[in-house]
């Protein structure tokens, strides 16, 4: 993938924002004709995708901060993330 490349459409106004500490923050749920997730954070974090899913420190997927990452999600996914180190933010944006 090049960097002007991307997995798919953006949805507008359907990104959502969640904050993060040492409890994990999760997401409302994606629109149900979301193929694919973007994730950014503020910090590095721990995260999780899926149906109900809870970041866990340790055991989660690396994001390190400001570093996007794309993601398979399916209808009414919810991604989930922990503090590394410090807290901070996630940014997910839905693509169709």
């Amino acid at each position: 993938m090049t960097p002007n490349m991307t997995y798919g459409t953006p949805m507008p106004g359907q990104g959502v924002k969640v904050a993060y500490t040492g409890t994990a923050g999760t997401t409302t749920a994606v629109p149900s004709s979301c193929t694919t997730v973007r994730v950014i954070s503020t910090t590095d974090c721990f995260i999780e995708v899926g149906l109900s899913p809870t970041a866990v420190a340790d055991t989660g997927m690396y994001l390190t901060a400001y570093s996007p990452e794309y993601i398979g999600a399916g209808p009414s996914f919810k991604v989930s993330a922990i503090q590394v180190a410090s807290g901070g933010t996630i940014y997910v944006t839905p693509f169709s």
